[in-house]
């Protein structure tokens, strides 16, 4: 009989190799997210307990793409409306089936608010109110997606820098004291690195 920890790890590598099977791209995007939100909460000394908390709903933040087809995930044109809309649910997606699997109810806000911005612009709510743990992970998510190469990016793909600086740009967006701990982690470890450096 699996305690409610092991039933936890249990149902992540679950979800985790369903994602891996269903879309790479989505599966190693969310490893990457998950390591860089584990760096910056072990940087600002957060309890461990937390840091492994950020760390799996960074690893679970697009599990609600499981549910998008494949043809929209790999599109290389612009998305229509429509199409928009319905990239626009994943959070509330990945939310739901969190919910599917009560010892994983604990990461629903980190999935739920990963793309909501501190100015309310953000989906799928347009709230400012944001918990920290989806604070972290929507700038490792937006960084990752501007510096690694998608079909939908490959003319908009950006260095490091370049990415730092465009997400410091906004503070009106993201929380400035993250991006600069990423920063930092980024300059500090020559094993973040990324393909196109």
């Amino acid at each position: 009989m699996l305690d409610e920890s092991n039933k936890k790890y249990h149902f992540i590598k679950l979800l985790v190799t369903g994602l891996k099977k269903y879309h790479l791209t989505t599966y190693l995007h969310s490893v990457r997210v998950s390591h860089l939100t584990y760096l910056i909460s072990q940087k600002w000394g957060l309890p461990k307990e937390e840091q492994i908390h950020n760390a799996m709903g960074g690893l679970l933040h697009d599990i609600g793409k499981k549910l998008i087809p494949i043809s929209l995930l790999e599109k290389p044109a612009p998305l229509s409306e429509l199409e928009y809309e319905i990239m626009r649910e994943h959070p509330i997606d990945g939310a739901e089936i969190l919910k599917l699997f009560p010892p994983l109810e604990e990461l629903v806000p980190a999935v739920l608010y990963h793309h909501e911005r501190l100015d309310g612009s953000g989906y799928p709510f347009g709230t400012n109110i944001i918990p920290l743990s989806a604070q972290i992970i929507g700038v490792c998510d937006s960084f990752d997606a501007m510096t690694t190469e998608r079909p939908y990016n490959k003319k908009r793909l950006k260095s490091i820098t370049e990415a730092i600086a465009e997400l410091k740009s906004q503070p009106q967006k993201y929380n400035y004291k993250v991006v600069e701990a990423l920063e930092e982690i980024l300059k500090e470890r020559s094993d973040v690195r990324y393909k196109n450096i």
